[in-house]
This record gives structure tokens, sequence and C-alpha cells, in this order.
């Protein structure tokens, strides 16, 4: 509200933040931030746990495990019953590599790019 040149900001900001449309706006600026910028480098960074050779065993099973519920593939989320031939503890890190390159090809497949115009 001070940016915006509202003579009362704080009060400005109270009474803009009560508004469903303003609440809406806002909800929606935070999940593009959500859904873009931080969803990349989480799965970026997912990624590079499960790459390094350096990493703990156990830290990289999990950066796998949880590449794999957010995908859906695994846990109670999972969209559907998707056998690999492989089981997941049986599979490489390159392996799942693999696995979450293809997820992001999907995902960036389906992205759709909701700038008002």
């Amino acid at each position: 509200a001070r940016l915006a040149g509202f003579a009362a900001p704080r009060q400005s900001a109270f009474t803009l933040t009560q508004s469903p449309k303003i609440i809406a706006k806002i909800r929606q600026e935070r999940n593009k931030v959500y859904q873009t910028e931080l969803a990349s480098t989480a799965v970026q960074t997912l990624k590079e746990i499960m790459e390094d050779t350096d990493a703990p065993a156990s830290a990289r099973i999990a950066a796998a495990r949880t590449s794999l519920e957010l995908a859906g593939d695994i846990g109670k989320h999972s969209q559907s019953q998707r056998n690999y031939e492989q089981n997941l503890a049986e599979m490489t890190p390159e392996d799942l590599s693999a696995i979450i390159d293809r997820w992001e090809g999907e995902k960036a497949a389906l992205a759709k790019d909701i700038t008002p115009v």
C-alpha cells in the first residue's frame, strides 16, 4: 500500500487484504511462484542430491522417494498402480534420474501460460 501511494498505508493494506478479490489475487500470485520457480528449484535440488555420489545413501534415497511421491507414482496419493519392471530399491540413481527427467518433460508439456492479457 505504501509503494502504491496510499495516504494511510497500514490501514489501506489491512482493508485491501480483507477483500476477496485481493485475497484471490495474492493466492494466485503465490501459487504461480510455487508452481514455477520454487517447483523447478525443488526438483533440481532433489535431482542433484540423487546424482551426488558423495551424498549419504539415506539422503539420495529420501530424495528419490520424495520425487516419486510428488509425481504420484508411489505413496498414498499415487495416481495409479503403475508397476515398473524393477523394484525402486533396485534402481540406480541414473534410472531414477531418467524417470524424473521424463516427469519434468511431461510437466512442461502440460504447463499453460496464465498471464492476463
